[in-house]
């Protein structure tokens, strides 16, 4: 059974962006609609989507059908619900396995999150 990463964000479209890139990474396409896109975002924003994007598609190559990743607008009604639940003040914010809980950008302390979480399972 994968474990579940819930990926908090305030990014917006971060969800939409990330699952276009992989769909037509898969089918080997290269989609630029994104990059007009994400152009039209302020800087900051750009970059933590850079960030996290990246971030998330190396997560998913890295342990394929080991996880079930998730990511979460924190400004919809599922992430300010989540983000209540969980005591979530700042972004992005992982939840995995709906028991620990990381907000950061430290990618070796989420990795090491997630490998003791796949020890567990």
């Amino acid at each position: 059974k994968p474990i579940t990463l819930e990926v908090i964000s305030l990014v917006p479209g971060l969800y939409n962006l990330i699952y276009l890139q992989i769909a037509t990474d898969q089918v080997g396409l290269r989609e630029k609609s994104d990059k007009w896109d994400l152009n039209e975002y302020p800087e900051d924003l750009k970059e933590e989507y850079l960030f996290l994007s990246y971030w998330i598609k190396e997560l998913a190559q890295k342990y394929r059908d080991q996880i079930l990743i998730k990511i979460i607008d924190g400004q919809s009604l599922q992430g300010v619900l989540k983000s209540i639940r969980y005591w979530v003040h700042r972004y992005p914010t992982f939840i995995i396995n709906k028991k620990r809980k990381y907000t950061g950008k430290d990618k070796n302390q989420l990795d090491a999150l997630l490998q003791e979480q796949l020890v567990r399972a």
